[in-house]
């Protein structure tokens, strides 16, 4: 089960940077991501400014760029360039990536916290 759906992606939250036609495969793979870092309680946390479904849709764009070797560092219009930041120490891995994603709309919820 995805905690985001692409409606909310694209009207809440504001996103542009994956497809429709992607979407489900990156919000599934996320919301596994924030059941592993929350210890499974995010499914059981709501709030009235959806943290958890932002979160979703943070996530599901950090792994997209994961998947394409990393953030985009130079690109061209015109017969179309690409260069992704790949090794480059002031650029953040792909585990530093999703880390920052998913603090910055869980930290302030307690559900990252493991002490008793």
């Amino acid at each position: 089960m995805a905690y985001a759906t692409y409606d909310f992606y694209q009207e809440s939250f504001g996103g542009n940077a994956i497809s429709q036609a992607d979407f489900d495969r990156f919000a599934k793979r996320a919301s596994e991501y924030l059941d592993l870092v929350t210890h499974g309680r995010a499914a059981f946390y709501w709030d009235d400014e959806d943290l958890v479904k932002k979160a979703c849709c943070a996530v599901a764009e950090a792994i997209k760029i994961n998947e394409e070797g990393g953030g985009v560092v130079a690109e061209s219009v015109g017969k179309i360039t690409r260069n992704y930041a790949a090794g480059i120490t002031n650029t953040p891995n792909e585990e530093e990536r999703l880390s920052i994603a998913v603090c910055r709309y869980l930290l302030p919820t307690g559900l990252l916290y493991l002490g008793v």
